[in-house]
């Protein structure tokens, strides 16, 4: 009886242990500058900087956009909690929209294109790209989203797109595709010539670093670019804090904070359009006080409404647009790798199956000495901080935006990849080094716009 057991047992542990060895493996912690993806993009960045040339254009600034509403009309999954159980939402607590901004001079144009979205899925992207009008291409749309957490889903396939965005349904990317693309259609009609004011305020109040708090640093950047085209006047804004003024318990459609900026600021006799897209998200939570959710929300958009209202009294002035260019850049990425411990993650065949498995890049957009970089992730405005500040001193105005049709979960500071925390155990999935890795990828896209920028305006 005894030997039996032992037999018994031996074959237990053999095939434990042949199921560790084919769905486990240890996570890579050699530095990413020694590794084969590395020494492919560094060849792909100085390529970059061998080609890339940004001349000034004669022609005039000409600025279109467009609101167009994507509120479902039936009830769907809402998008953004894991935990939110039951995901179908039971109601409408505001009304949902895609939102286009076009600039362009001459024959170069570029769309921006925001919605009241956890996330633009790559799934959702290609839908849009490959139904572009005529004359449009995929280097020339910038997606970004609001990333309200009670936003409708529906749009991801796969386990962790069920988990996060609820079921799956095809007829969903085909409705917010649909939508997407009219809007880029209505935003080119409308384009007028036109001129911009971009800016920046720190709004530190608003925005608390809920990864590492006070071991971290906040990004309290709120970036500004107010737009003007006849009588017309618009306003893009870009910020840092997550979305999350409604939580999971919370089961009615909502644009959170952002929809209701909109909304005010839309609700000024002086002010046509409004739009607003994710800044550097990652690690960035809002600051509140209280539990109810509403005059939360209610709250930032206020004040955010008031810091815009500062902005156009501080009167920064409208300047011209000399440049309009926009690229994709590929970036070479490691195995996936999701930890289940410290040291341990599954093997990238496991995380592809459950998470899908799409390529990645980088978006970037110049509108004059503005430079506007999508992030393929929730990046950290801890990373986010010193890159603006590089680009201040170098002249420019640096925009980060999160979400731009692709999706690499989190990026954070390399500091924090060993947290037992949701941002850096769940969601960080391309080793310790990423937040390295991307801040050089970032730097690196500066340096070669500004050397092969061939204009000079008074403040540069």
């Amino acid at each position: 009886m005894i030997r039996m057991t032992l037999k018994l047992f031996a074959i237990l542990l053999v095939l434990v242990g042949s199921l560790a060895i084919t769905t486990l493996t240890v996570v890579d912690r050699n530095h990413y500058q020694n590794r084969a993806f590395y020494q492919e993009m560094n060849l792909r960045l100085d390529s970059l900087a061998r080609a890339f040339e940004l001349q000034p254009n004669a022609d005039s600034l000409q600025i279109g956009w467009s609101r167009v509403n994507i509120t479902p009309a039936q009830k769907v999954p809402l998008a953004g909690y894991g935990a939110r159980d039951p995901k179908e939402m039971t109601g409408i607590h505001d009304s949902s929209y895609v939102r286009t901004v076009i600039f362009q001079k001459g024959e170069e144009k570029i769309a921006v294109v925001t919605a009241d979205l956890l996330i633009i899925h790559p799934e959702l992207s290609r839908a849009v790209l490959s139904g572009l009008p005529a004359g449009w291409s995929a280097e020339q749309i910038y997606f970004t989203a609001s990333h309200t957490h009670s936003g409708q889903g529906g749009w991801a396939p796969g386990i962790v797109g069920g988990l996060f965005a609820g079921d799956f349904d095809a007829a969903r990317i085909g409705f917010l595709a649909l939508k997407m693309i009219e809007s880029i259609q209505k935003a080119g009609d409308s384009l007028r010539p036109g001129e911009i004011s971009v800016g920046e305020l720190s709004v530190d109040d608003l925005v608390k670093n809920r990864l590492a708090k006070e071991k971290g640093i906040e990004d309290p950047w709120m970036k500004v670019i107010q737009l003007r085209k006849g009588a017309e006047k618009g306003i893009l804004v870009f910020y840092s804090a997550h979305a999350t003024c409604f939580g999971q318990d919370f089961s009615l459609l909502s644009g959170d904070f952002p929809a209701r900026f909109n909304l005010l600021m839309e609700s000024d006799s002086a002010i046509t359009f409004s739009a607003y897209g994710a800044s550097a998200v990652g690690s960035m939570g809002p600051e509140v006080v209280g539990t109810d959710q509403g005059q939360n929300a209610e709250k930032i958009a206020q004040e955010l409404r008031q810091q815009v209202t500062l902005f156009s009294l501080l009167g920064a002035g409208y300047r011209e647009v000399p440049a309009l260019s926009s690229f994709r850049l590929s970036v070479s990425l490691p195995d996936p790798a999701f930890k289940i411990s410290k040291h341990l993650a599954l093997r990238p065949y496991l995380f592809k199956w459950a998470f899908g498995d799409y390529p990645h890049y980088v978006s970037v957009m110049i509108v004059g000495e503005t430079i506007f970089v999508g992030m393929p992730c929730d990046f950290s405005g801890e990373l986010a901080v010193p890159l603006y500040e590089k680009a201040r001193n170098l002249g420019y105005q640096l925009i980060i935006t999160s979400f731009n049709g692709d999706y690499a979960g989190y990026v954070i500071r390399d500091e924090w990849y060993d947290l037992p925390k949701y941002e850096a155990r769940t969601m960080s999935w391309y080793g310790p080094y990423a937040g390295q890795y991307f801040t050089e990828i970032i730097n690196r896209i500066i340096d070669t716009i500004d050397e092969n920028y061939q204009t000079d305006t008074p403040d540069r």
